[in-house]
């Protein structure tokens, strides 16, 4: 019937829909750092704004195409990686021993924008939820 119809057709959708939360997920982050480098700064407020508002706009995303259960963990990981990037990119120094260094050090800097990134995702996922049970309530009365 309709629906199996309308699942053959949705697989190219899905992808598409998923790489524009990933887009949403990683872009804006990626500028934040890339503003923070013009400044002169390594990565810093504009980067954890930019990690907080794609990991909101993400979530949004995530939730209206089904998709939450890859994107709620991955806002930490995206920061920690465009953290170490920009580290990378601004004079990292080889060595494995001061690589490691390095990333402790990443790690730490980016904490605060990956704390403010997971709470805007449970932010977007509570409101999201009492915005259901409103919804549910006058479907049901």
């Amino acid at each position: 019937g309709p629906r199996g119809s309308r699942r053959a057709g949705s697989a190219p959708a899905r992808r598409g829909a998923r790489g524009a939360v990933a887009v949403a997920l990683v872009v804006p982050p990626l500028l934040g750092a890339a503003v923070d480098s013009v400044i002169g700064s390594g990565p810093g407020w504009t980067m954890a704004a930019g990690a907080t508002l794609g990991a909101a706009w993400s979530t949004v995303l995530a939730a209206r195409r089904h998709a939450l259960w890859w994107v709620v963990p991955l806002p930490p990981l995206v920061v920690f990686a465009v953290t170490a990037g920009a580290g990378l990119l601004g004079g990292g120094s080889a060595g494995a021993k001061t690589l490691a260094t390095s990333m402790v050090r990443w790690a730490v800097a980016g904490f605060p924008a990956m704390a403010a990134a997971e709470c805007a995702v449970l932010a977007v996922l509570a409101l999201r939820g009492i915005g259901g049970l409103g919804r549910g309530r006058r479907g049901n009365g």
